[in-house]
């Protein structure tokens, strides 16, 4: 484990065998990301996880300042739920201590954070925007756009025949904060074919219904945060196969970051349509008045309090990556971060 912070860099050796790594980080997924599943079955594995990948950290005293912790998984960590590591001596979950927020490499966040890339910021020339192409398919895509209208100041939504490819390529490239609540597709065999589905309007193949990875990577994204409430959109389809070590994955969130987005959410597996409008709503309250990391953070904390939702099924899967400076979509400002 490679630790970074704002004057040292160190190592940390742990001690578990790379197979030994992939059958836990396998256990934690299927345990963890079912529905229905009990907090109290996951608990020895999400131990033992912190036990080997932030305890040892944390005992060298390099986090002791620190508030956010920037992860960079490595090969199977890439599909494990940070946020559901529980610490032994208190039973808190890893995201009740730390805001969490991923990148898919270590230099991304120079890049992101690069100044030139901090003076090109404009402000939103378009309202926050809702997709949510098939309401009847998915009946919580219509939960999530009713919490998107109440929780998010001038927000639009575009349901049914008008959530096509065309129309969230525009609004991509309009600098708003754009939500879209439909299938994420992953493609095991070529991730440059992973897509997110849409109606099909009547621009040609670039408005086909189907948004690749490929097409993704020659856009301009303008906008300041993409949230994608799909299925595994932020993971590759090496998830069902063998995994290789230094092996690396195309995501469709990985896509949306280098085509431009400053932020992104995703989800490691689809959730239940309750549970993602209740996730949604928290989070929109949250990002009025903080960046999306810590908006992320408070969304989680306030599942865990309630009694519906508690379980990390529900909470654990969204992760945030990109800059950590979300625009807000009430005011249109950035927000600072604490020590990371």
């Amino acid at each position: 484990v490679f630790v970074v912070t704002r004057d040292t860099v160190r190592s940390v050796s742990v001690p578990i065998a790379m197979n030994d790594l992939v059958r836990r980080v396998r256990l934690a997924r299927d345990l963890v990301g079912q529905p229905g599943s009990r907090p109290e079955s996951s608990t020895e594995v999400l131990v033992g996880l912190h036990d080997v990948l932030v305890a040892p950290v944390e005992r060298t005293g390099a986090l002791r300042s620190s508030r956010r912790l920037v992860i960079v998984p490595h090969s199977v960590l890439a599909y494990l739920p940070f946020a559901a590591l529980k610490r032994s001596s208190t039973g808190r979950y890893l995201m009740q201590d730390y805001v969490l927020l991923h990148l898919p490499s270590a230099a991304a966040l120079g890049a992101l954070r690069h100044t030139d890339f901090s003076v090109q910021y404009k402000a939103p020339t378009a309202p926050p925007i809702l997709f949510a192409p098939f309401p009847e398919a998915l009946p919580g895509s219509g939960l999530e756009a009713r919490a998107f209208r109440r929780t998010v100041s001038g927000g639009q939504i575009r349901e049914g025949s008008a959530a096509t490819e065309m129309s969230l390529r525009a609004s991509l490239s309009q600098g708003s904060v754009v939500h879209v609540a439909t299938h994420g597709v992953m493609n095991s065999k070529n991730s440059l074919f992973s897509r997110i589905e849409l109606a099909r309007g009547l621009g040609g193949p670039r408005d086909d219904g189907r948004l690749e990875v490929h097409e993704l990577l020659g856009l301009r994204i303008e906008a300041p945060l993409v949230f994608l409430s799909g299925c595994e959109t932020g993971v590759g389809g090496a998830w069902s196969n063998q995994f290789a070590r230094g092996e690396d994955y195309a995501t469709l969130a990985q896509a949306f970051l280098y085509a431009g987005a400053r932020t992104v959410m995703a989800t490691l597996w689809r959730i239940g349509d309750q549970g993602a409008a209740a996730f949604a709503e928290r989070f929109y309250t949250h990002l009025a008045v903080m960046p999306a990391p810590e908006a992320l953070a408070a969304a989680q904390r306030d599942l865990l309090r309630g009694a519906e939702y508690a379980a990390p099924y529900y909470w654990a899967p969204y992760q945030v990556s990109g800059n950590g400076l979300s625009v807000q979509p009430h005011t249109g400002r950035q927000l600072s971060v604490e020590r990371e």
